[in-house]
């Protein structure tokens, strides 16, 4: 039996997949997509491990915390890093 050891991670005894940076980096900018009240065009989004860095503008002061919020709440993420600012 061999172990891909590059893609786990021990939490406690139970050794857990990590998810590959490039798909939680999709994963994430797909629910901000399909959030619906967003717009994420100049929304970006980089992953390092499970954190995840937003980095860009939006629309309305309201959509800086929404968008942390759907980011969150995406299978894989532990940390949220929000550097986004609201059009002036």
């Amino acid at each position: 039996m061999s172990v891909d050891r590059k893609h786990l991670s021990v939490a406690g005894r139970v050794a857990t997949r990590c998810p590959d940076q490039g798909d939680l980096e999709s994963a994430v900018y797909s629910a901000l997509a399909h959030a619906g009240d967003l717009d994420p065009s100049y929304i970006f989004v980089t992953a390092r491990g499970r954190d995840i860095t937003l980095a860009g503008w939006v629309h309305l002061k309201a959509e800086v915390s929404r968008a942390e919020e759907i980011t969150l709440r995406t299978n894989g993420v532990r940390k949220v890093h929000n550097e986004l600012s609201p059009e002036l």
